[in-house]
């Protein structure tokens, strides 16, 4: 079995960590940014601020081109990829030369519209783009509308239940369309959301708060840093990860009450996720009790 299936990942600034034989290990010799990763598509894609790259067990595959940079996000739809930047957002098509030709979708838009940190795909085949001027949607036949969130820039995306989460400097936002936005509550910076099995994990400029209804949030420890990404496993027993900035690795068996550091990643963590087929817990903090 491919490693990489059951396996956490790590991106951090310097590089991706792998949890591999009971330890957190660098994955492969690359020391870039990573922003993001996706495994929809039955690989493994990361990206970073070199481009975007597929990571395989042996070596890591180039998916960019010379236009392709600053990648923030990526969307893997097995046949194609839609990648978020800096400069827009772009549909990939790889060839079976497995070079990949990237059509730009955002010419037409603003600098502020174009600067995307993370895409989100709806049910309809439409997709939300979170931007430094607010939420936007694509529409493969209308091209791009303006949701009503719009005027502050928005760092993160998330789905929970039958919401749409969207984390931004004034906080974060909730819709069950993606079109028209209300405040949740939590004002503030967030730049990271997951859905855990019965809540909603934000990582913020004040720590990792928590919901089950989007409407009211509490705190949920490391206060006082600023987290950067969060995610949570999807197992019977609940475990959480955040990264901080600069903080390293951090993870909970008891939803938030007790946190310790993971020893091997002292970097800062930009992006987490979780394995697809998880057979056992690598490393627990003495507060957690996980299967072996």
């Amino acid at each position: 079995m491919n490693f990489l299936d059951d396996s956490w990942l790590v991106g951090t600034n310097s590089g991706v960590y792998a949890a591999v034989d009971q330890r957190w290990k660098r994955l492969g010799a690359y020391r870039f940014i990573v922003t993001a990763f996706d495994r929809s598509g039955g690989r493994v894609l990361a990206s970073t601020g070199s481009g975007l790259w597929e990571i395989r067990e042996d070596r890591w595959i180039q998916r960019h081109d010379e236009t392709m940079t600053e990648v923030m996000d990526v969307i893997d739809e097995g046949e194609r990829m839609i990648a978020a930047s800096a400069y827009g957002v772009a549909l990939g098509q790889t060839e079976p030369s497995e070079a990949t030709h990237w059509d730009w979708l955002t010419d037409g838009l603003s600098i502020n519209q174009r600067f995307t940190s993370a895409l989100l795909r709806l049910d309809d085949g439409r997709l939300v783009a979170a931007t430094e001027a607010g939420v936007m949607i694509h529409d493969p036949e209308t091209g791009w509308l303006a949701t009503s969130l719009q005027g502050t820039p928005v760092r993160c995306l998330a789905r929970w239940n039958d919401s749409y989460l969207a984390g931004s400097d004034s906080g974060v936002w909730s819709s069950a369309d993606a079109q028209s936005w209300n405040c949740s509550g939590k004002d503030g910076a967030v730049y990271a959301l997951a859905a855990g099995r019965d809540c909603v994990i934000a990582g913020t400029e004040e720590g990792v708060y928590v919901s089950t209804d989007t409407g009211r949030w509490c705190p949920a420890g490391l206060t006082g840093m600023r987290i950067g990404a969060v995610e949570a496993s999807r197992d019977p027993v609940e475990i959480w990860y955040a990264g901080g900035v600069p903080g390293g690795l951090w993870m909970t068996g008891n939803r938030g009450q007790t946190w310790e550091g993971v020893p091997e990643i002292r970097s800062e963590v930009m992006a987490i996720s979780a394995p697809r087929k998880l057979r056992r817990f690598i490393w627990c903090p003495s507060a957690c009790s996980c299967p072996t």
